[in-house]
């Protein structure tokens, strides 16, 4: 079937925009009076002198009149104790262990606290948390935390140091790594042992480090992190100097939990004979899917899949003063009930927003100008600081702009499809014209075609506003390995039919092919971007038959993680921020994205011996060339469609205050750090 013309779309936003600039008030109706009264005047023959006050009075209405006008918008002030969110996607579990998802981590981000926190915006200065003492030592092998006394668990239970320890120690041994079932773990494997996870016989992880004996394993694991809690120390062992390790103490997948709750509700019982029975399980079977025993600023109350998410402040949190100079997170948070809302469609969210029954939401930027014009105060970021502009006096809303994301805007090829039990995503599964072969992208010249028929300038200047960049390979600018001037695929419809005539010995130009794009429901970012691609492809060859669908949060992401998906178009938020964390996920054989892209081993094996010898490289010079020459291969092999680095903004209602940004935390806002008053 045909695609749509995405022009269509951008088109719908120019009506929108010139709807919204006809409702900007009309002519000043003292400005007419006055122009009729000296019409009348002037045919009645009146004196000069009263015509030049008529004269005088007009020019002085028409000054008035011709400063700018403002549309007046005017939310009802709602729920002072509650935060309404509106999110398009809900968690795919609030395991910390498993959750690798935008909303999960959000989530568990105000469940759990960690050893450590971010310190306002920097990515490498941090404030001790649920450790009020650490250490590092001199060969940065060796970190050594003192653990607050006095928190309290949502539970009621207390904090000591073998929480800590049974919290790393379960989380490893659980499978969710980037050699088990994909996650979030391997990012500890990798400084602390050297493996990627536990792995099976002849992976080359921990399970062969070990001589393939199960407890030998869980052994390995408990050493790397020791307890002492006559002492309340915890100790953490790395087996080489990671700069990076303190940006994942932050993160939640460190949330430390309580061992004894987690033991009594049938968990992991701490033996190491016993761990294989928790073991790589379904996302939705871990006691934590939907629970929680976190020390975090908030607790969950309940959770409607497909509904709604609501937590609640807890009123026993541990912290007594600000976490740092300045910090409005300074003790029980503000707003007593957070509800976050899944609400898919654009248009609802804005109405929602408009109205104050939320106080901020998920937002596309292509449909910008639908929601600037509520604008009242903006806030800009240059280099570290807000500078503040007001907008609308009539507005209702902030918006903090121009935000140095980490992240990307990117489409993954998969090299090779699985098919087992079908697959509806390829059609016929052969080069007949009605579908792909599983191995579609295995071929450079269909790799190159696709980036060439795909609009990034267009992408980049209408679905992103301009406020964005070309990606140009994993590694991000700012980082060592970027180049600012290093060659990408333009948009080029004769270079991409030339390259689809190559493709396949000439077959996928013949026949032509049908395959569908997906994205998740509610995210019109990706479906622009596919209707993008679509656009490009068949006006290159009309045997091009591109369907573009979406899936519910929760199934795009088990289509995802499965690796089903012949391409997808989504983004990555670094973990850390250094380009390992950029090369890895992109290119290695076990990275997050890569691994479901199914890349040949002799293709990601050498860039992983490379990767393995960059990050432990010492002098910049070497570690630099050897990151270049990642970011140049990754480019050469098309091995994805490299489009925009994005930057972020975030809008919030006027009565919102405490909003600060992190790069690692994405525009999302801590929501303990808010506070809520009326307008004044």
């Amino acid at each position: 079937m045909a695609t749509k013309r995405w022009t269509a779309l951008l088109g719908l936003l120019v009506l929108v925009g010139m709807i919204l600039g006809a409702c900007a008030p009309a002519q000043d109706p003292r400005v007419a009076e006055l122009e009729a009264a000296l019409a009348t005047a002037q045919a009645s023959g009146q004196s000069s002198e009263e015509l030049a006050a008529l004269q005088q009075q007009l020019a002085e209405a028409q000054a008035a009149a011709s400063g700018p006008q403002y549309q007046s918008y005017s939310a009802d002030f709602k729920n002072p104790d509650t935060l309404t969110n509106l999110w398009i996607g809900e968690p795919e579990t609030l395991d910390p262990a498993i959750m690798y998802d935008s909303p999960g981590i959000v989530t568990a981000r105000h469940l759990y606290d960690g050893l450590l926190f971010l310190k306002g915006s920097a990515v490498d200065e941090f404030v001790p948390m649920l450790a009020d003492e650490w250490s590092i030592s001199d060969d940065g092998l060796t970190y050594t935390f003192h653990i607050r006394d006095g928190v309290k668990f949502h539970k009621g239970g207390t904090l000591e140091a073998h929480d800590v320890a049974y919290t790393f120690h379960r989380n490893m041994l659980l499978g969710w790594d980037s050699l088990g079932a994909g996650g979030p773990m391997g990012l500890f494997f990798a400084p602390m042992l050297e493996t990627l996870g536990i792995g099976a016989a002849g992976d080359g992880g921990t399970l062969d480090a070990v001589g393939g004996d199960d407890v030998k394993v869980c052994e390995a694991i408990k050493n790397t992190v020791v307890a002492d809690d006559a002492t309340g120390m915890v100790t953490i062992k790395l087996a080489y100097p990671a700069a990076y390790f303190p940006q994942l103490l932050v993160q939640p997948w460190s949330g430390v939990m309580d061992k004894e709750w987690m033991i009594e509700q049938g968990n992991w019982d701490d033996d190491c004979a016993t761990w294989r029975t928790w073991y790589m399980p379904e996302v939705s079977a871990t006691l934590l899917y939907s629970a929680e025993n976190g020390a975090g600023p908030y607790m969950l109350d309940h959770w409607t899949p497909g509904q709604e998410l609501v937590l609640k402040a807890f009123p026993e949190y541990w912290l007594k003063e600000p976490l740092w100079e300045g910090s409005t997170i300074d003790g029980v948070p503000e707003i007593g009930t957070v509800v976050i809302k899944l609400v898919e469609e654009w248009g609802t969210r804005l109405a929602m927003v408009e109205a104050g029954d939320a106080d901020t939401l998920d937002h596309e930027i292509a449909f910008a100008t639908q929601i600037d014009p509520m604008i009242k105060t903006k806030y800009t970021w240059n280099d570290g600081e807000w500078v503040e502009e007001e907008v609308n006096p009539e507005g209702i809303l902030k918006l903090y702009t121009l935000m140095p994301a980490s992240s990307t805007d990117d489409i993954f090829l998969n090299f090779d499809i699985p098919t087992e039990g079908g697959n509806p995503y390829i059609g016929s599964g052969q080069l007949d014209g009605l579908g792909i072969p599983p191995d579609f992208f295995s071929d450079i010249h269909v790799r190159k075609a696709f980036n060439y028929c795909f609009d990034r300038e267009t992408y980049i200047a209408e679905v992103r506003q301009g406020e964005a960049f070309p990606h140009r390979g994993p590694i991000i600018d700012g980082m060592v390995g970027y180049q600012a001037d290093s060659p990408i695929y333009e948009f080029d419809l004769a270079k991409c039919e030339e390259e689809l005539k190559l493709a396949w010995d000439g077959q996928v130009w013949e026949n032509g092919f049908t395959m569908s794009f997906l994205y998740n429901t509610g995210n019109d970012s990706r479906r622009i971007a596919s209707e993008i691609l679509a656009d490009g492809l068949v006006q290159v060859n009309s045997n091009i038959s591109i369907g573009i669908t979406n899936l519910p949060w929760a199934t795009y992401m088990a289509a995802r993680r499965s690796g089903r998906l012949p391409l997808h178009q989504t983004g990555w938020i670094e973990d850390y921020h250094h380009p390992n964390n950029w090369v890895n996920p992109y290119m290695s054989c076990s990275g997050d994205w890569s691994m479901r892209q199914h890349f040949p081993d002799e293709m990601c094996g050498a860039w992983d011996e490379t990767m393995n010898a960059a990050v432990r490289e010492t002098d910049p010079a070497k570690a630099e060339a050897l990151y270049q020459g990642l970011q140049a291969e990754a480019m050469d092999q098309a091995i994805d469609i490299f489009i925009a680095q994005v930057t972020s903004r975030r809008y919030v209602q006027d009565w919102i205050d405490g909003y600060y940004y992190n790069p690692l935390f994405g525009d999302d806002p801590y929501m303990a750090a808010l506070v809520k008053a009326p307008p004044q």
